[in-house]
């Protein structure tokens, strides 16, 4: 009696690869409503973004299985996955949803989904030995096999699901990198330009300041922000109005303070209005302090816009 052991699988009648794909796509959705900071969520999106939207679009461009071999199938997924996606966020780019998770997870599924459904319509058309489809034959039985065969083939399967084991290792336990805070201005537009640059007296700005936690721990900050003349550092008096308050006027050597506290990942934004009451060329610095920093300390972050400021016609 033989004792063969043999694991065989055809993909022929059902689109079990299209399925397969929809299915990563379903429980990388999932895993994004639900469970955000899931390891699986990184394996799962890697596939996702980097092979299954070419690899349907290659199923609907290519359903025989003579015009392409399976290595070249696989290289032109890789290939047209790396096109799709940013064309796809290029094109929302242009759209009132603009380039965010929630759009372009949404827009990669409706692709996928659809061409996954033209790329099997296009198999059923074909006859079926025409079809594109994937044969696996796997016998396990090393009777009969040279000493060398048999210690290489346990030396690929032993590597094999090292390999997997490591992968899911890493990204299951990633390293922690460096942990800093962001200091930003936006100007009105909440874009990186457009600053106010050149007012009158009087006249009323804004730019948006934002600081993004990147740190390992929930933080306690200070933010100071000072008007002072070219080539001057000196703070000469204090407001008690938190600057986001309400618009603020200027003048010369004046400084506000706005205490906050951030956990990791998080984000305070808000809107700076604010005038200044004398002509001249000034430095308005915003100056971000760390809980037990002395605000005569250097700042832990500082960023700055020139001002020239001139009479009112």
């Amino acid at each position: 009696m033989k004792n063969d052991l043999k694991i065989e699988y055809h993909l022929r009648d059902r689109p079990d690869d299209l399925i397969a794909a929809i299915i990563i796509t379903a429980v990388l959705s999932i895993l994004i409503i639900f469970d955000p900071n899931s390891p699986f969520r990184a394996v799962f999106g890697i596939v996702f973004i980097l092979f299954i939207p070419g690899y349907v679009a290659t199923a609907a461009l290519f359903p025989e299985k003579e015009r392409i071999d399976i290595i070249e199938r696989i290289a032109l997924s890789f290939g047209l996955s790396i096109a799709i996606v940013p064309l796809s966020g290029l094109a929302l780019n242009y759209t009132p949803f603009g380039i965010r998770l929630e759009p372009i997870l949404v827009t990669l599924i409706a692709f996928i989904a659809i061409v996954s459904f033209v790329a099997w319509r296009r198999r059923l058309n074909l006859p079926e030995d025409e079809r594109f489809r994937i044969d696996v034959m796997i016998d396990l039985n090393m009777q009969g096999m040279p000493l060398v065969d048999r210690a290489l083939t346990v030396g690929i399967a032993v590597t094999l699901v090292a390999t997997i084991i490591l992968l899911a290792y890493v990204i299951a336990v990633p390293r922690s990198g460096e942990s800093f805070t962001q200091l930003a201005l936006l100007g009105p537009n909440m874009m990186a330009e457009d600053y106010p640059r050149n007012l009158t007296i009087g006249e009323e700005a804004l730019v948006f300041v934002t600081v993004g936690s990147f740190e390992t721990a929930k933080k306690n900050y200070s933010l100071v922000i000072s008007l002072q003349r070219q080539n001057s550092t000196l703070i000469s008096h204090w407001s008690g109005t938190d600057p986001f308050s309400t618009p603020i006027g200027l003048d010369d050597g004046i400084a506000l303070s706005h205490n906050f506290t951030l956990n990791p990942s998080e984000y305070e934004n808000n809107t700076f209005r604010f005038s200044v009451s004398q002509n001249g060329t000034f430095k308005l610095r915003f100056m971000l302090f760390l809980e037990g920093q002395e605000l005569t300390e250097e700042p832990y972050r500082e960023v700055y816009l020139w001002l020239e400021v001139r009479p009112a016609p």
